[in-house]
Formats: C-alpha cells, structure tokens, sequence
C-alpha cells in the first residue's frame, strides 16, 4: 500500500510537471518567431542605409563631375569666344583675298572708299591688326563701332579677359575689345559716339568730342572725355577718371554696358 502511494505520487508529480514543461513551448515559439522577425527587419534596414549611403555617394560624384564639366565648358566658351573675331578676320582674308602686310586702315576716317562694312583696321604699325566694321554714312562717316546690341543674342555680362580682348561677331552683336580701343585712342584724338534706339523705334544719341581708354595696367579708365551734344543726356562724365568693371573685377563703376544700342569712335 506504501508503495503504491508512492507510485501515484511520482507519477501525479511527473505529470504535473510534464504539463508545466509542456505549456512553455507555445511562449519559446513566439519569442523565437519575433526574434527571427525582429532580426530580418534589422537586416533589411541595414541593407536599405547602405543602399542609400551608395546612392548618396554616387549623388556626390555626379555632382562633383557636372561642377568640373561646367568649369570646363566655362573656359572653353571663353576660349571660343576670344576666337571669334579672330575667326571672323580669318574668313574675311580668304574671301577678299587681301594681305594684311599690304592693306590696313588706321582709322575708318582713313578708308577711301567711304562705304560702310568690315574693314582691317591697325592703328600702328606696331599693333595686331584686327576686324573691324566702319559707319560711313551717319554724322559724316569714319566711325568705328566698338559696341553693338540689338536683339540679346549674345551676354554682355562677361569677365575682364573677355573685355580686353572682344566678343561676338561683327556680323551681329559684338564687343570690340578694350585693348583694341585703347591702342585706338592712344594714338590720335577720337569722338565717340553713342546711338540710342528703342524696340519703338524712338532714336536718341549722345556725342563727345574727345575720348580716350587707358591702358591695362591702369585697368582701362576713362582718360578723356570731350564735350558733350546730343539727345540722349549726358551720363558719362561723371564716369570720367574710373577704371572699367566687369563681374569679376569690380574697379569703379565705369562700365559701357548700360548703353543699349551703338558705341562709335571716330
């Protein structure tokens, strides 16, 4: 009887805890299913910060290429640019088959032929000869245009470089080049003359006696400026004594692209 007692005992205990055993298997399931769970998340959002670091990375590099590629484009426009007039003196030379040793005119006052269009100009002998187009039938003749804008085909918002040496074509809108004006002017007295017309067609000028650009080294001033007559008002002398500005050096506030139109020397 004692030992049957114990028997059932044992056997109550073992099966009491075979059932506690038992009941803790559905909770180590889920906690394992939400650890897997929780695990996958972690990974996939390592993999997702990884991806968008290469994205990143790759971001940077781009834009770090289209910056050295607008950097470059940059130097060649203005390569290109400076190349233009020269180009255009080039072409006008085969076609008219002229020698730049045997022809070039000091002024346009110096051209006999009294018609307007381009013409090799050379002040001294000294100087490179360049293309230039002369006005010979307003206000007498003998103009050389140094400026021409129309229609804003072509950005006058340029750097120095580009100003000293010349933009554009003669055949449209153009800058001459502040070093051609200034070997220009240097070297005999000039008028300068600008014209002034609106998309209304409404003409207004303004014409000064004397003018002269200084040079380089003096960062191009307005050395002299003449008497005034005109039209248009006078808003030049107060720019006389400044150097030329552009927008990457800014010298005083001398800077001939507030007027519109046509800017002549003769």
């Amino acid at each position: 009887m004692f030992a049957h007692k114990i028997f059932v005992l044992l056997a109550v205990v073992l099966f009491t805890t075979t059932n506690e055993v038992r009941g803790t298997e559905p909770n180590d399931t889920n906690a394992c299913a939400a650890g897997f769970a929780l695990g996958m998340v972690a990974s996939k959002l390592q993999t997702l910060q990884n991806k968008l670091l290469e994205i990143e990375s790759t971001i940077r590099q781009l834009s770090e290429k289209v910056g050295r590629n607008h950097k470059m484009l940059l130097t060649q426009l203005e390569q290109s640019n400076q190349l233009v007039l020269k180009k255009d003196l080039d072409l006008f030379m085969i076609n008219s088959g002229i020698n730049l040793n045997s022809f070039a005119f000091r002024s346009c006052k110096e051209n006999p032929s009294k018609r307007s269009g381009k013409y090799i100009m050379q002040p001294t002998v000294n100087d490179e000869p360049f293309l230039g187009y002369c006005e010979q039938t307003a206000y007498g003749g003998g103009w050389l245009v140094f400026q021409y804008r129309y229609d804003g085909s072509v950005d006058f918002y340029r750097n120095w470089t580009e100003y000293r040496d010349g933009f554009g074509s003669v055949d449209g809108e153009f800058w001459l080049g502040l070093e051609h004006l200034h070997r220009m002017t240097s070297t005999r007295k000039h008028e300068l003359l600008v014209e002034l017309k609106d998309f209304e067609g409404n003409f207004k000028y303004a014409r000064y006696d004397e003018f002269e650009i200084g040079s380089e080294e003096e960062h191009y001033p307005l050395a002299k400026l003449g008497s005034y007559t005109g039209s248009a008002g006078d808003s030049l002398h107060r720019h006389k004594g400044m150097q030329f500005t552009t927008k990457d050096q800014d010298n005083d506030t001398w800077f001939l692209v507030g007027w519109l139109v046509g800017w002549l020397v003769g």
